[in-house]
Formats: structure tokens, sequence, C-alpha cells
């Protein structure tokens, strides 16, 4: 996808990071924190850090290194200085009086590129309600923003200008948003009802694992990717078929974070809700990443945090194997390249396994073959099979979406059948006849 829209000059920015107590620099988490900036509109020029056994409670970090910020910043003709640390309003205030700059914190930075990448009437609400809960509390700190510099990171929104707002309009704000998030859960709810039955799969990663390249190939789509922090927003579901030609649903979703602020998990509650009510969880863990372990740390940590429960299956699918050397590592999950569709095969069946482990399985016979019937089987089960008998029965071999009960009652009322058998376990695949 190609952008019309000019370049524009990137931000300049100078780049703060403390390490306290017994945290040490990991060159993943630096990686990271500059791509955050890229993707907010800014480039650090200059990176400053600082060891200390406990934050300030006035400046988070020393006087003496604040001073040293300021005159760095003055030096190197840059007016924005990003700590990869969250900060209190106080803090902020504090660090903008004595640097004479804007300060922005790794919450802030976040909800900026949230912000500059949303992209549907959806999104732009959560984003909006997610910075204004983040600054009533904050406002009179971040009125510095505004008084110093009128743009940049951190100064702009999907909706109105946050920072000319005083806390009564804010308040009101966040009503009025929390009414329209709550007609787009309504309809959410609706659209899930229509689905019910399906098999529900949604991907979710530490964001740019490439959950929308994997979706895109799985499903033979052309959704929005970039090589970017947070490239998508909304949620994402479409139908996809399986090796024996039944259909599942699979969504892919916004990505997760170290550190993800609390604003944007309250804001995004109905986007997150497919995941809590998902059959099967695809864990997206890029290959080629040096932080992979940290990362799956973070996505199980959050998935506790948005309150997915664990008895939900898993299935990790370890991405971009194309830029790795080593294709027998790892001995779990599945190893794919969305890129060469390497390993797309073995997903599909792994996937396919869970789908059927999944279901309640039964054989039943059909005293004739009735059309209707058939048809109501097809599309409320997995059929794996049908067979025409000698005497004109046919024999079903089927695994029931919404429990054996769905089908018995169904099966009582057409008065068809002959015979309905429950199997204990799946049978092995066939494709369907």
């Amino acid at each position: 996808m190609h952008s019309t829209k000019e370049p524009t000059e990137l931000e300049r920015v100078l780049l703060v990071r403390a390490y306290i107590g017994n945290e040490s620099e990991e060159v993943g988490s630096t990686r990271e924190i500059l791509a955050l900036i890229q993707s907010a509109g800014g480039t650090v020029v200059v990176q400053e850090s600082q060891k200390r056994k406990t934050p300030d409670l006035r400046l988070f970090i020393g006087r003496g290194k604040a001073d040293e910020l300021r005159e760095i910043a003055l030096r190197e003709n840059t007016s924005t200085i990003i700590f990869d640390h969250n900060l209190s309003s106080g803090q902020v205030s504090r660090l903008e009086e004595v640097t004479n700059c804007k300060v922005i914190d790794r919450t802030e930075l976040i909800l900026a590129i949230f912000a500059g990448q949303a992209r549907t009437r959806e999104a732009k609400l959560q984003i909006e309600l997610a910075q204004l809960r983040y600054a009533l509390p904050r406002l009179s700190g971040m009125w510095h923003h505004f008084s110093r510099l009128g743009a940049g990171i951190g100064t702009r929104g999907p909706g109105e200008t946050q920072l000319e707002i005083d806390r009564r309009r804010a308040r009101s704000r966040i009503s009025f948003l929390e009414k329209k998030i709550e007609e787009v859960e309504t309809r959410w709810k609706i659209v899930s009802a229509r689905r019910t039955g399906m098999f529900n799969i949604t991907i979710v990663g530490y964001t740019n694992a490439g959950k929308s390249t994997l979706l895109n190939t799985l499903c033979n789509t052309c959704l929005y990717t970039a090589d970017k922090p947070f490239a998508t927003l909304d949620t994402t579901s479409r139908r996809m078929i399986l090796p024996d030609g039944s259909e599942v649903l699979i969504s892919d979703t916004v990505g997760f974070i170290e550190r993800l602020p609390e604003t944007l998990v309250a804001s995004f509650h109905t986007t997150l809700d497919i995941v809590r009510k998902a059959d099967l969880l695809l864990v997206a863990v890029d290959r080629s990443s040096p932080s992979r372990g940290r990362h799956i740390t973070t996505v199980r940590k959050t998935l506790q945090r948005i309150g997915v429960e664990e008895f939900i299956p898993r299935l990790t699918v370890w991405t971009k194997c194309d830029a790795v050397d080593d294709l027998r590592y790892p001995r779990t999950g599945v190893a794919v390249s969305a890129l060469s569709e390497f390993g797309l095969d073995a997903l599909l069946n792994r996937i396919m396994s869970h789908r059927d482990r999944s279901l309640d399985w039964f054989e039943l016979v059909l005293e004739y073959r009735d059309s209707a019937i058939l048809h109501w089987l097809y599309k409320n089960c997995v059929v794996r099979n049908v067979t025409n008998g000698e005497d004109a029965s046919v024999r079903v071999l089927a695994g029931a979406l919404r429990g054996y009960d769905s089908v018995e009652g169904k099966m009582d009322e057409a008065k068809l059948v002959r015979n309905f058998v429950r199997l204990p376990e799946p049978p092995e695949t066939e494709h369907a006849g």
C-alpha cells in the first residue's frame, strides 16, 4: 500500500533511558524504542542513559543529569526528549521546566503512534478515549506541551486537540466516547452471534511479529501490512478453508508490547474481546528476533492481564523463518514463512487437529437421502464423510459445532434417523463426500 502524502521532516529527539537497580541494557529493547520513535514521526539524534538504584521522585533522573539534558538539547537543536519509561505528571512537568523541552514518556509515545496509525472510525474512537483517559489526571502538566510546542509527537490525536480542553470538557468527551464505543460493542455482539457455531481462531503476538502477513497468506487477502510497530490496530476476520474443505473463522488483532498502557487495554476492550472468546489462539513469534524469549513472556503476561483463560488452546507459530538458517528449531509449535509459504500446510493440519478435538463427533444413518437434512448438517457440523448404502440409506460421519444435543434435537424432528452413535474421539481425516 503506497501513500500519496509528501514526506515530512522527522522530529529530532533526545532519547533517555534509565537503568534502575539491576536492570541492564538489552539490544532488542534499544532497537524497539528506536522503532517506536520512528513510527511516531521522530528520529533519535542523541541517546543518553543513567544508572540509578531508585528513580528520583521529582525528576526520575538526577538533577545533574537533567541539567545535562538541557545543554545537550540546546547543542543538538532538539526540543523533544523521550523517556523509555513511564513518568508521573509531576515528573514530566518538572523535567520540562528544567530542560526547556517537551518531555514524552513511554505511554504517551505509544498513544501518539496509535493516534497516527488509526484508520477506521472505531480505532479513532478508541484511541481518543485512551488519550483522554491518560491526559485527564495530567492536564496541568501536559499544558506545557501546548504552551511550548503546538505540534509534534504527543500533541496530536484523531479527535479534538486534547491539550486544549479542560477537565470538565474532557470528562464530557470521555462519556460521549464511551457511549459510542458501547454502540460499536453492540454491533460486534450481533455480528458474533451470526458466527456462532464456527470455530474461531485469533492470531495474537508481539507487535510486528508478522500476524497480518500470516493472515493475508492463509486467506489470500490483501490487508495493510508494514514493517513497523502497530501497523494494524483493527480486528479483521476472514473465513479460512482447511485441508478437509471445511471453513473456520480466523482473526487478526492489535499487537502487544511491553508495558502496554492501561488506558489502551481499557479502551480496546471490544477489540480484545475476540481474543477472550477464541477457540484457538495462534501465538505468532518472530523467529528472527533476538528478543523472541522476552516477546513470548510479554504476550503471555498480556493475555493474563486482559483476562484470557488458560484453558483456551494455544499453538505457537514461529514466523519469518525465511530470515533464519536453522528451520529445525524449535521443537514445539510450527515454523512458517508467510513469504515463502514454508510450513503453511503443516500449520493448517495442526489447526484442523485442534478444531477436530473441540467437536462432538457422531455417526448417524438416515433412512434415505434428504437434501434438506444434509444441507443442515453441512451448515451446522463438520461433515467428514457421506456414504450411500445399498438400501438407499445414507451414513454420515460428522462433528457437531454446537454439541450433540443440537444434532439429536434436529434429527428427532426429522424422524429419518435409523441410528445415532456418539464417537469418543475424532475419526481419521477423510475428505468430505
